[in-house]
């Protein structure tokens, strides 16, 4: 009898035991998560117009679905503007009076992830991501979120963006048959470049009695990327980052090809940059060509208003990115991601479940459809995708429906349809690339755009007054594409680099 009691006793501490240990597990798989005491999560963004509308619509379905489930409340919040979201996350960090707490989860670029990170605050998710789930990701997304070769991730990709080529598809069609530009040369920088000035002396003849009137053709956005992209399409990086420290690496030959085509055309007439964006300056008719960012795509004008008052409808063509002549496919890769903020084990896993939520392939869909930017698993990157996610939403049966008002949006010669589908096409067919974030990285990327911008604008303005003065246009611009005038900027870009280490 005693042996039995005993291995009674024995058996129900060992049933007891594995029970402890099954419930124990069950735990650790939600991190202490509880239906019945849900936990908030604070997240800031900078969303704001029709990408606010189709974040916060996919926040509020989480909160409904999933998060009501496992017991977990998004709270999300719009700050302005990325700077105005990056001043309060740093007065935050800071603790300065009156900011508020800092945030479960904030949208954040890779150069203040890196900030908030070297503070300690940023937490490694990929603790809650299995191998699986990361493979499932584009491979240069998650690597931008890693700040070291041996660091995991601080930076969770929820949606990204690239460059096109975006075209006032009316105006070129006159331009094109009265000159035999072809659609083939805009797939190169020089390409471009001689589209541009063939451009400029056609707008030019239209008015033989007024001379040098000839209008641009194209401009960008975003001059820093057209010198860090343009650089690694030539073959180099310039900044060239390990473990948060930096070299500078500006080969002359390259940065006089990146002159060659953007500062000489820009003086001549043939470039320019009027307006805030350059869908300002085709809104306006100022050029009918530019290249801009994918999640700009649905402020493509469909109207040119022109200084006159006339005005007329026109319609889009979405083109790749251009390349330099004879080199490999490069285009940048920008928008900002996700981070976790360091905190107890239960928030941090929660903040990865809405997040891995929110990039599953539907819901992360309805948000690019709605917003212009791109998806970040690899098998949503298909125009099938797409085109699938479009008819789901023209039978009712899409999250779309819910996230996005105008589904006019999403006809197949529409800006955004095109640069969507061009862009997922880009991400298969291109070297995606953003640098490493380093301290002191966007003051040195706004040296490289501000030193080029400013110096066109001096440029130009002694171009103007040497026209004034009764010189051609071309032959005041040539005083000023000179090789001497390029080693001047190219000095002093370089020595401005090197301050900054």
């Amino acid at each position: 009898m005693k042996k039995a009691i005993a291995h009674i006793t024995a058996l129900v501490l060992a049933v007891s035991l594995i029970l402890t240990m099954f419930t124990a597990c069950g735990e650790d798989k939600t991190h202490g998560l509880k239906k019945s005491d849900p936990v908030s999560i604070t997240l800031w963004h900078y969303y704001n117009g029709p990408q606010q509308q189709a974040f916060d619509s996919l926040v509020s379905k989480f909160n409904d679905t999933l998060g009501k489930e496992m017991g977990i409340l998004v709270q999300a919040s719009a700050q302005g503007t990325v700077n105005e979201l990056i001043d309060k996350a740093m007065d935050s960090l800071d603790q300065e009076v009156g900011a508020e707490s800092f945030p479960d989860i904030i949208a954040a670029y890779a150069d203040t992830a890196y900030t908030i990170n070297s503070r300690g605050m940023a937490a490694d998710i990929s603790q809650y991501l299995t191998e699986e789930e990361q493979n499932s990701y584009v491979e240069e997304y998650l690597e931008e979120g890693k700040f070291s070769e041996e660091s995991g991730i601080q930076l969770f990709p929820i949606a990204k963006a690239t460059e096109v080529l975006m075209l006032n598809e009316t105006d070129w069609a006159a331009f094109s048959a009265a000159s035999g530009a072809t659609e083939e040369a805009l797939s190169t920088w020089e390409g471009i470049v001689t589209t541009a000035e063939k451009y400029y002396n056609y707008t030019d003849a239209l008015t033989p009695d007024v001379p040098d009137d000839g209008k641009a053709f194209f401009g960008r956005d975003a001059v820093a990327n057209y010198l860090l992209v343009g650089s690694m399409q030539l073959g180099e990086e310039v900044f060239q980052v390990k473990d948060g420290k930096v070299t500078f690496h500006m080969d002359p030959e390259i940065f006089k090809r990146l002159w060659d085509n953007y500062y000489v055309p820009y003086i001549n007439g043939w470039f320019t940059a009027s307006g805030r964006f350059r869908s300002d300056d085709a809104k306006t008719g100022e050029l009918i060509a530019f290249v801009g960012s994918t999640s700009g795509a649905m402020y493509f004008p469909t109207q040119v208003t022109r200084e006159d008052a006339t005005v007329y409808d026109i319609t889009c063509k979405v083109l790749p990115l251009p390349n330099f002549e004879g080199t490999q496919p490069y285009a940048v890769q920008q928008g900002a991601g996700m981070l976790v903020t360091k905190s107890e084990e239960k928030k941090e896993y929660a903040a990865t479940v809405f997040l891995k939520w929110f990039t599953e392939e539907e819901n992360n869909l309805a948000f690019c459809l709605g917003s212009g930017y791109l998806p970040v698993k690899k098998e949503a990157n298909s125009v099938e995708q797409i085109k699938k996610a479009l008819s789901d939403e023209e039978d009712g049966n899409s999250i779309l429906r819910q996230t996005v008002e105008n589904s006019d949006l999403f006809t197949e010669n529409s800006a955004l349809y095109q640069t969507l589908t061009i862009g997922v096409e880009m991400v298969n067919d291109y070297t995606l690339y953003t640098n490493k974030a380093f301290e002191n990285g966007t003051k040195a990327r706004n040296l490289l755009s501000d030193s080029l911008t400013e110096k066109l604008e001096e440029d130009l303005n002694q171009i103007q007054k040497l026209v004034d003065g009764g010189m051609s246009r071309s032959e005041a611009a040539a005083q000023y594409a000179t090789d001497e005038n390029f080693e001047s900027w190219y000095h002093t870009l370089q020595q401005g680099l090197e301050e900054l280490k």
